[in-house]
């Protein structure tokens, strides 16, 4: 299988660095743009699926991409939702530790088994992508699948498909709308073709923006 894995593009959220989730912002006026940026880059792209997070700026980033795909089919899977962070879903980094500081430090030390409050653990977020992944391998083993999902997604899923401890997920560069590629092989054998490719956002996104933008 050949999986393409989209970063939905920015949003308000993400320029100010706050915490978003599974809170459904959509696209700010630079994510639409990156979205449709995103979409003349796969426009050539052989694709037999696009999955998408069913939370509206994946959704949105999705649909643009599938408007150069016609008769390819769209679907939604509620399993490549970003992770959910609960009572801090709004606020910036700052803000969630001054709200709830001995529950963010637990967090901040190990966020693998802890989770924020109202939130789930990465273990858990990891059972729910692993769900997706068997689903989407099974139904399409031999094809070429694009996900579009969160900056979470992409980095559990890598530490899961390279053997790597969940801890180093944020040591991959998410930024939006940017794509990486995976060719999946027997026995869960995974080779990473490409990682975090922006070469279509040229002038889009400015640097301290997009550094902002890692924050889930």
């Amino acid at each position: 299988m050949r999986l393409l894995i989209a970063r939905h593009g920015a949003t308000a959220n993400n320029a100010q660095a706050r915490y978003t989730g599974q809170s459904d912002a959509g696209l700010s006026a630079l994510g639409t743009a990156q979205a449709e940026a995103l979409a003349q880059r796969l426009a050539g792209e052989h694709l037999d699926a696009i999955v998408s997070s069913d939370l509206a700026r994946a959704r949105a980033t999705a649909a643009a991409i599938a408007a150069h795909h016609p008769g390819v089919p769209l679907h939604f899977d509620a399993n490549l939702r970003e992770v959910a962070l609960g009572a801090w879903e709004g606020y910036t980094p700052a803000e969630a530790a001054a709200l709830h500081p001995e529950a963010y430090a637990r967090w901040q030390a190990d966020a693998v088994e802890v989770a924020p409050p109202g939130g789930e653990t990465v273990r858990a977020f990891q059972g729910r992508i692993m769900r997706a992944l068997d689903r989407w391998r099974a139904e399409y083993p031999d094809g070429a699948v694009l996900w579009v999902t969160h900056g979470g997604v992409l980095g559990v899923l890598l530490c899961h498909l390279l053997g790597m401890d969940l801890a180093r997920r944020g040591q991959f560069r998410r930024d939006n709308a940017a794509l990486t590629e995976l060719e999946l092989r027997a026995k869960g054998y995974a080779i990473l073709m490409r990682l975090n490719d922006t070469s279509h956002l040229a002038g889009l996104t400015g640097g301290e923006l997009a550094e902002r933008a890692q924050v889930l």
